[in-house]
Parts: structure tokens; C-alpha cells; sequence
């Protein structure tokens, strides 16, 4: 599956093959993703500025990590990084100065190796066997679909660990279709299955059901490696976020998901609720419909008996999988959540039904359904695709412009809802309102009263918080009335969540201070971004 085939060497010189695809899909690939970055360095007025806030919590985290500390605010801890070890991953990129640029690098080096990946394994059981004829057609028609459809051009500009999840997907399902097709365990797969799960916690789902799968393959002795390796690096996790006072999945996840904090909890009851609640959510949603029938589709190919024995395997491993992703994962965010996903039905269908696929009859019909289905799945990254650079705008003119005021013009503990890029290359202290970068607010969040104003204001007093900047729709009926509104921030809106920023005086002892600095401020903002300021009332 990743050598040449003696088929390619035996074709004539300029023919298509297994290689030649690999490298075209490779190709468009890397052309069209230089293209989305450049203009959205463009679009950012020459800054690389990524299309969510999200990935600058990573590098918050990374950059607490080579304090000594673990958070946003060394030496406080929490855990809002929604990954094991993706912020490993960034601290060397964060040592030396290059945090944004490793997180791109990371990502479009993930996102092109597995669409290397899928092209060759597309190209060994469906292309390879088309008449001469059919091959080129195809093959560009795939060529120009496949990386589109595994959010490709959108995925890797979210600066997040999503792409080398989909890397980790990809390696994963054809290591265990290696070890059906030739009873050997290829020597990636232990670490692609450790990696699927390390580097996001819906890679358990899938890992899991690998080491089932190796031991129906009767592959003892890795699946119990597999299992040990991955208890022993969950274990360390969970023990150390224990030692630190923290609950063993993070605060972004249980914020997110009902069902993990359940979980996290101990109540098993609230968890299926959940699980079915989100079941239901993802069949109401476009791409979750199309995931549901691809999980429907791999499971009646892993019960059918015309298919082959690593065909089964994998399609078994994706359907049980794609099971999990609709009762427990998400969908949208920028089309962030489901590309893994995407690969998992795709390399399952491909791998047990792409041969059968390549017989119909009449000789057009087998590619005209692939590429129909790879038209499904892409329709909606390809609207991705094309919002990436106004993306990025969105996070400029907002979150950066945030960020500036918090460390240029009025460097005083802030409290935010979008903690990203205010705490990123930020010394000082930043109390995330929303929970993710606060274990006392989500705690907070999900008890009986909720995150109430009287709460609010104490926690920002305790904290010695100076200012806020929020959205006034996040926290309607919950804004303290001592806090004073003293501007407002208006933007593009795109992937932001609102496309107003309220700034409020806590503190009324830096009321003079503030507004000197809202003065200095404004003027400085991008085109598209304006700074509403008002009088603060004196007391």
C-alpha cells in the first residue's frame, strides 16, 4: 500500500500511476493551500493570523508549559487545551519565537501526508483497476475533490490539532488493513493508534476499536502493547492533572460537551442522555446526515460476505467509530470537528468496497458514484475554503486587535469570554469568563445557579481584574452593574462570535487610565474594525 507497484514500473513512460496520482493529489494540494495562506496573509494586512481564536490557547499553553507551569496563567493551573499533547508539539515552535508558523507547518505537513495517503489507496482499489481510457479523467476528478473533501484548504488555517488527527485516522485504518491483508502488524501502527488518541480525545473512540480489531486479527500481543502503552500514557495524564487540582479531561472539552463532563463526574445515566441528545443534533445537521449514512454504509459492508477480510476490519473499525463521533463528537466550528471523520468512512469505503466499485457496468458508472461522493462531502469545505481569508480578517480585526489593547495600551488583569489571543504573549493575568481557562467558572457554569452577576463581580475582585472585554450576548442579565461600559468594538463577523466586544471598567479607581488609553487606541485599528467610546458616568 505505500510501495510502487510492479504494475507502475511496468507502465510506459507518461502513463498515470499509483505514484504520479499521489503526487498530482499532492501537488493540487500544496498549490491551493499556499494560495488560501497568501491570501489570508493578505487579507490579515501581512500578519499570519489564523481563522479561530482557539489555537492561540494552545500557545498560551505551550508557552506556560516552558515556565514550569500548565494553563494560561503561571503559576495558576487549568486545562484548557482540548489535546494531550498537542501543546508539547508547540512549545519547541514557542521556545523559539515561531509558535503560529510550527502550528501552520504541523498542520500542513499532517494534512498533505494523509492526503498522500487516501490518494494511493484510492488509486489501488478503485483507479488502478479502470480501463486505460478512464484512469486520467478519473483520476484528476479525484484529484481535485479528495483534498477538498477532507477540508484540505480550511483545516490546516485553524492553527489546530485537527489535521494531525485526521494524519493519525488515515494511518491508523490502513495499518489495519496492512495487518489483515498480510497477518504482519506494520511497526506505525502502535504509534499511529497513540497518537490518534493523544493528540484528540475523540482519537480514543477510534483506538479502542483498533485494538479490538488487532485482536480479531489474532494479534494478541500488539493489541495488549497497544492497550498497555495507551493505559500507562492516560494514566500519567490523569494523575497529573490530579496533582495540579484539576478534573482529568479538560475544561474546553467539558465546556463543550455535555456528555464528557458528565462523564468526568461520574454520572453514567447523565452521559447516555447526553449521548442521545447529541445523536439527535448530529442527525439534524447536513454533514452529520451524510456521516450517518457513511456509518450505516461501513457497517453493512463489514457484515457482507462478498467483501474481503481487511475490507470488513476496517469498515467494522469506521463504523463503530463514526457511531461514537454522532453520540458524542461535534460538527461545524468552520468545519473543523468532522474531516477526520470524513477520512474514516473514506478510507473504509474505499478499502472494502472500492474494487467492486471499479466492476459496475456500464465501465463509467464506478467513477461517476466516487466522484459523486467525494462531491457530497466537499460541497460544504469548499465554502470553507473560500471564507478562510475573510476568516482570518475576523480574528485580525478582533481577537488581535484585543490583544493589543490588553498588552500595548492598558496592560492591567483583563477578563475575557475568548481567552485565545489575549492571553497569548501576554505576561499579565487574564480571567477567562467562560470557563475554558478557569476551573472555578466552569464548575461555576454548571452548578445549580449557574455563573451569576454577584458571582461574576466577586470572582473578577478576587482576581484583581481591572477591565472586562466581552460579548454583551454571551452574558445577557449577567454583566455586574458596577462594571461600566465604557466602549465597544465592532468588526466583521465570520467565525468570531459576535461582532461586538464591550469593554467595561471594573475598577473605577483606572476609569482616567482606560479612557487614555481607549483614545490612543482607536485610532490605531485596521479598516473594518471601529472603536465606539463612552463617557463613563463618574460615581
Amino acid at each position: 500500500m505505500f510501495s510502487v507497484s510492479s504494475n507502475d514500473l511496468s507502465r510506459e513512460r507518461g502513463a498515470l500511476t499509483g505514484r504520479t496520482f499521489a503526487t498530482l493529489c499532492l501537488a493540487i494540494f500544496l498549490f491551493l493551500s499556499a494560495l488560501v495562506v497568501w491570501k489570508a496573509w493578505q487579507a490579515a494586512d501581512g500578519h499570519l493570523i489564523f481563522t479561530l481564536d482557539d489555537p492561540y490557547i494552545h500557545l498560551a499553553v505551550a508557552e506556560t508549559l516552558l515556565q514550569g507551569g500548565y494553563g494560561v496563567n503561571f503559576p495558576e493551573t487549568s486545562s484548557p487545551s482540548s489535546s494531550i499533547l498537542y501543546t508539547l508539539l508547540l512549545a519547541p515552535f514557542v521556545a523559539l519565537g515561531i509558535g503560529p508558523a510550527g502550528a501552520l507547518g504541523l498542520s500542513l505537513a499532517a494534512q498533505g501526508a494523509a492526503v498522500w495517503l487516501v490518494a494511493r489507496l484510492i488509486w489501488d482499489h478503485l483507479l488502478e483497476a479502470l480501463p486505460e481510457g478512464l484512469r486520467l479523467p478519473a483520476g484528476s476528478g479525484v484529484a481535485l475533490l479528495m483534498p477538498l473533501a477532507l477540508n484540505g484548504y480550511g483545516l490546516p488555517m485553524t492553527g489546530m490539532e485537527h489535521s494531525i488527527h485526521l494524519f493519525a485516522t488515515v494511518l491508523v485504518m490502513l495499518g489495519l488493513h496492512r495487518t489483515a491483508e498480510t497477518d504482519r502488524v506494520p511497526f506505525w501502527l502502535i504509534p499511529a493508534i497513540l497518537l490518534a488518541a493523544l493528540i484528540r480525545f475523540e482519537g480514543f473512540a477510534l483506538a479502542t476499536a483498533a485494538i479490538g480489531a488487532l485482536v480479531w486479527c489474532r494479534k494478541g500481543r500488539s493489541a495488549a502493547l497497544a492497550l498497555l502503552l495507551l493505559a500507562l500514557v492516560t494514566a500519567f495524564y490523569a494523575a497529573a492533572m490530579h496533582r495540579l487540582g484539576l478534573p482529568p479531561l479538560p475544561s474546553s472539552v467539558m465546556v463543550k460537551s455535555g456528555a464528557s463532563a458528565a462523564a468526568s463526574e461520574g454520572h453514567l445515566l447523565s452521559v447516555a442522555i447526553n449521548g442521545l441528545r447529541d445523536l439527535n443534533t448530529s442527525l439534524m445537521d447536513r454533514n452529520g446526515a451524510v456521516l450517518a449514512l457513511g456509518c450505516l454504509l461501513t457497517g453493512l459492508l463489514a457484515v457482507s460476505p462478498a467483501v474481503s477480510r481487511p475490507g470488513r476490519l476496517v469498515a467494522a473499525v469506521a463504523a463503530a467509530a463514526l457511531g461514537a463521533h454522532l453520540m458524542f463528537g461535534k460538527f461545524g466550528w468552520f468545519g473543523r470537528y468532522e474531516p477526520y471523520a470524513v477520512a474514516l468512512a473514506l478510507v473504509a469505503l474505499t478499502a472494502a468496497g472500492g474494487r467492486a466499485l471499479s466492476t459496475l457496468r456500464p465501465v463509467w458508472a464506478g467513477p461517476t458514484v466516487a466522484l459523486a461522493v467525494l462531491g457530497v462531502v466537499a460541497v460544504p469545505f469548499l465554502t470553507t475554503a473560500k471564507d478562510t481569508p475573510a476568516a482570518s480578517r475576523n480574528i485580525f480585526e478582533q481577537q488581535y486587535q484585543m490583544h493589543r489593547f490588553a498588552t500595548e495600551f492598558f496592560p492591567r488583569t483583563v477578563a475575557v469570554n475568548d481567552l485565545g489571543w489575549v492571553a497569548y504573549r501576554n505576561d499579565g493575568h487574564v480571567l477567562d469568563l467562560w470557563g475554558l481557562g478557569s476551573e472555578e467558572v466552569r464548575r461555576a457554569t454548571r452548578s445549580a445557579g449557574g455563573l451569576t452577576p454577584e458571582l461574576i463581580a466577586e470572582l473578577a475582585d478576587r482576581k484583581g481584574a481591572v477591565y472586562a472585554m466581552i460579548y454583551d450576548r454571551w452574558f445577557e442579565g449577567r454583566v455586574p452593574p458596577s462594571w461600566c461600559r465604557m466602549a465597544v468594538l465592532r468588526t466583521s463577523l465570520v467565525t468570531a462570535g459576535s461582532d461586538e466586544v464591550s469593554f467595561y471598567l471594573i475598577d473605577p479607581a483606572e476609569a482616567p487610565a482606560m479612557a487614555g488609553a481607549l483614545a490612543r487606541f482607536a485610532p490605531t485599528l485596521p479598516a473594518g474594525a471601529s472603536l465606539e467610546v463612552i463617557p463613563c458616568p463618574r460615581p
